[in-house]
């Protein structure tokens, strides 16, 4: 039997730490690029405003006339998984200071592996009109340079994912 000497026994243990090293990083490797949990990723842009804008110039409508809000927006849909997925539509919800002032619905889709996707979405108001509390609210805060539109996203599926952003206004 051969007589290992000391440095013999560091070369050993370094070549045992070597190769479970090796293997740690290359499962650490595999398993972020297999995750099949990775979210969706998207953005939103603001393109459109109408029944606001007139009110917010200080051209409000009298009593009894209602503002009834719409927003176009741009939804950007982001799949850097290696998998297609597939979303059983969605909704989105457009608010100020808390208050809903429009919805929208975003069609079913299937996206990719490693596909953006990008969806018009009209939220438009079925109610009555926008409070003129809140009116005055957006109109001083629109002057001040911080008025801020609140707007979320549901995504179905076999996991319904949200989302929310706040744009400027």
């Amino acid at each position: 039997m051969a007589v290992l000497f000391p440095s013999n026994y560091f070369l050993l243990s370094f070549w045992f730490f070597l190769g479970f090293w090796i293997i740690y990083q290359a499962f650490g490797a595999f398993s972020a690029v297999v995750n099949i949990d990775k979210p969706i990723e998207s953005s939103i842009e603001l393109v459109g405003v109408s029944g606001l804008v007139p009110v917010l110039a200080d051209l409000a409508p009298g009593p009894g006339v209602a503002s009834r809000p719409a927003f176009n927006l741009l939804v950007r849909i982001d799949n850097d998984h290696i998998l297609d997925r597939h979303r059983e539509g969605g909704s989105v919800k457009v608010s100020y200071a808390g208050v809903p002032l429009a919805y929208g619905s975003i069609p079913s889709f299937r996206l990719g592996a490693r596909k953006a996707l990008t969806v018009a979405v009209d939220a438009t108001s079925e109610a009555a009109g926008v409070p003129e509390d809140l009116l005055r609210l957006m109109a001083a805060e629109q002057r001040m340079g911080v008025a801020q539109l609140e707007i979320g996203m549901q995504l179905g599926g076999p996991d319904r994912e949200s989302y929310s952003w706040s744009v400027d206004f």
